[in-house]
């Protein structure tokens, strides 16, 4: 982490890096850190994944990160020149209530999605739910994927993607297992224009309205 520090000092450039193994609460668990540095080189925030991956894939592998990860409980929001970030990591993405949070009480304007989904899974449902939370949340996502084979069992999906608040993809590298940079504006007037047009936030309705609906 300090040589990642360091990278972003000397190249005056912000850096998304997740998710990391980083230190549990006992000896037997780490968590999967989603890491925000700044152009200085400083650690402006740390987001530790909600949601663990424990799934048998259909004519794959299991996998039971829970056996080894601990899961966070903290939803974390960052300002940035790039807009009001809200890091999260891989499996959070079928989770739409962390995204709507960070929409609607953390005010985000761009979603960072680091990930190594699955084959399987990738091809399946990857670009789906990416454009599905932009569309939801009206805000920038940003999803850095790792691509290829891990080990003789393991493999990730790759397509690394930037989409706009409207559910476009503007950015992608050429290829899905491709490493490269991928670059694409962020459009403040656009957030604020797709927002105004179509006010979701004036017309969602509380939790405890549907809570006491059913009642």
């Amino acid at each position: 982490m300090q040589g990642y520090c360091s990278l972003a000092r000397e190249s005056s450039m912000w850096l998304s890096l997740g998710g990391f193994q980083e230190k549990g609460s006992d000896d037997a668990h780490l968590c999967n850190t989603h890491v925000l540095v700044d152009d200085a080189g400083n650690i402006r925030s740390t987001y530790r994944k909600m949601h663990l991956f424990d799934v048998d894939i259909p004519g794959g592998r299991s996998y039971k990160e829970s056996s080894f990860t601990e899961a966070g409980k903290d939803i974390v929001a960052v300002d940035s020149p790039v807009g009001r970030l809200g890091p999260t990591v891989c499996y959070d993405l079928r989770f739409p209530e962390l995204y709507q949070q960070l929409r609607f009480q953390h005010e985000a304007q761009v979603l960072l999605v680091p990930s190594a989904f699955t084959k399987v899974t990738g091809q399946a449902h990857w670009e789906i739910l990416l454009r599905a939370r932009a569309i939801e949340t009206q805000c920038y996502v940003i999803a850095a994927a790792q691509a290829g084979k891990h080990n003789d069992k393991r493999e990730s999906y790759g397509d690394s993607l930037i989409i706009d608040p409207w559910g476009t993809v503007i950015g992608r590298l050429p290829d899905r297992l491709s490493t490269g940079i991928a670059v694409a504006d962020i459009d403040f007037s656009l957030i604020d224009s797709v927002r105004a047009k179509m006010p979701i936030a004036k017309h969602r309705k509380s939790i405890d309205f549907w809570k006491s609906a059913s009642l």
